[in-house]
Order: structure tokens, then sequence, then C-alpha cells
């Protein structure tokens, strides 16, 4: 596994990188702003870093790019705005590009808040699941004529504008339909906390068992992982915080720190794995608290 960092174009961004010379870097990608990233690219290449993107887009009357609801300028202008990323990742040198599976229902987003809203009803998952399948395949083809791997992210249930006691449900695709782009030879990545968040449940010990029965049916699936967790309540939200919570030592974090060992050492002889934390903060000691995780993982 290679270990990196989540950056984006801020200037702490680069105190990261210096701070801890990680060999990998996973850039979240507004490619609305794409040239705002000019010179945090150039110091990634100086750096002589792997990089991977990770999509995030908006169509110009602000619907969140989407390639599962069936209407064809929503999905053309996705497909478009994803492909441009590739393009970008491609020029680049870059080594990956990362999507989310798409919504059942036309979503509104604020890129600058990382809000959404719900514009439509949702329509049947079985036509979300097919549009979704079909166009990432697309997309996998695409990147693989380019030189970069493409992959799928598994998301969570629900998603907070302001609280995990509010959560909002814009039908953003379910597990089942990652696995089924997993057998088609799409890769993917495995965010530890949003696979954890796919399901509502009141018991952490259902909650582990859902996540490492996925987490292993995936593995040879995966390239990438996102080291996260979440914690009561299960609710299904979006959960991003530090490995240095004192809950991660107890059975209420899933997985906690010695259930995320655990699962790493399916990864321990893959050299192909990206791996990274997404906290909301303080992304140097992050980074060097999942360093010590690792370590552990790949221990006999």
């Amino acid at each position: 596994m290679i270990l990196g960092i989540k950056v984006g174009p801020d200037k702490q961004s680069f105190l990261d990188l210096a701070q801890t010379r990680a060999p990998f870097a996973e850039v979240w990608f507004n490619v609305n702003r794409a040239d705002d990233y000019n010179e945090l690219f150039a110091e990634l290449k100086r750096r002589k870093m792997q990089v991977g993107l990770h999509f995030w887009g908006a169509l110009p009357d602000g619907t969140y790019a989407n390639i599962a609801y069936p209407d064809n300028a929503v999905l053309n202008q996705s497909l478009a705005i994803m492909k441009q990323t590739i393009d970008i990742a491609a020029q680049n040198g870059f080594q990956y590009v990362n999507i989310h599976p798409g919504s059942r229902a036309i979503v509104a987003v604020d890129l600058l808040k990382v809000q959404f809203r719900l514009k439509s009803k949702p329509v049947d998952l079985a036509v979300s699941a097919a549009l979704c399948i079909e166009n990432s395949l697309d997309l996998h083809r695409y990147a693989a004529r380019k030189g970069v791997i493409f992959t799928v992210e598994t998301v969570p249930n629900r998603i907070t504008n302001d609280s995990r006691q509010n959560p909002v449900n814009i039908y953003e695709l379910p597990i089942s339909v990652i696995e089924e782009l997993a057998r088609t030879g799409i890769p993917i990545a495995n965010d530890f906390e949003h696979t954890a968040s796919n399901v509502i449940m009141d018991n952490p010990d259902d909650v582990w068992r859902h996540v490492k029965e996925k987490t292993m049916f995936l593995a040879p699936y995966t390239r990438l992982i996102h080291l996260g967790f979440t914690v009561p309540p299960y609710n299904g939200t979006d959960f991003h915080d530090h490995l240095d919570n004192p809950l991660l030592e107890t059975n209420q974090a899933v997985p906690n720190k010695q259930q995320m060992i655990e699962l790493l050492k399916l990864f321990k002889n893959r050299d192909d794995v990206w791996i990274l934390v997404e906290p909301n903060g303080r992304h140097v000691e992050n980074y060097f608290l999942a360093q010590k995780i690792l370590e552990e993982a790949l221990q006999n």
C-alpha cells in the first residue's frame, strides 16, 4: 500500500506536503475551477509524487454531476467534465481519477460549502444502476486509453449539510451497485467510513460485519482506500474525524483501530493500492497516525 495525504489548492496543503514528504497525494479537484490547481500541480510534479484526482463538479445550472440519472443533458454534460478531469490527469502524468457513483435524483450542489439539495424525486434503482454501470464502463475505457486508472467510490447512505442529527437523502447509489461495478472490472475506491455508513443499524457489531464482508468481497478490485470510521449514531451519515479520536480505541467506532488493522491485512502484499485519510483538518497528524496503523497491519 502507498500512503498519501489529501490536498487542495490552499496554502496549508503546501505546508502539509513539506511536513509529511508523502509519496502520494489525492487532490480534492473541482473541475469547474481547474485553473486554481496549476500551482499545486506544479508542486506535486516537482516532488515527483504519485497523484490522484478526486472528481467534484457541477453543471452550468448548479446540478451535481451525475452519471446515473436518466436525463440526456445531465448525463452528457457530466460525462464531458469527468472526461475533462481524466484528460487533465493524463496531461499531468497523474495516476487516477476517482468519482462517486451518482444519484437516483437530480441534486443541486454548492461546492464552496459542499452542500446538497434535492431537485427531483428519485427514479427506480434498477434504472440508475444500469446507467451507472454503462457510463462507468465508458469512463473506464476512456481512462485506460489515456493511461489513467478510473475508480468508483463507496458512498454513505445519507449526507449531512449541517449536522449528523439531521441527515439528508440525496439517493446516491448503494454498495450493491459498487459490487456490480467491481464484477464488470471497474476498479473500486473503498472508503471504510462510507462503507460503514452505507447501512443504517443500531448495533456496531452488525455494522462491522457489513464492513468486513463488503471489504473482503471488494478487496481484489480495490485500488484506493480512504481510511475512515464512523461512530454513533449509525444512521448512515458521513463522518470525517481524526485518527486520535478516543472512540477509535473502543467498539463504538466502526471500523475501530483493531478492525482497521484486520481490514488492511487484506492488502498487506499489495503495492498497487493507494491509501489516505480524509479528516476534517490536521492532515499532517493524521498522516503519521495512519502510518502507525499501517505498520501494525503489515506485521505478521
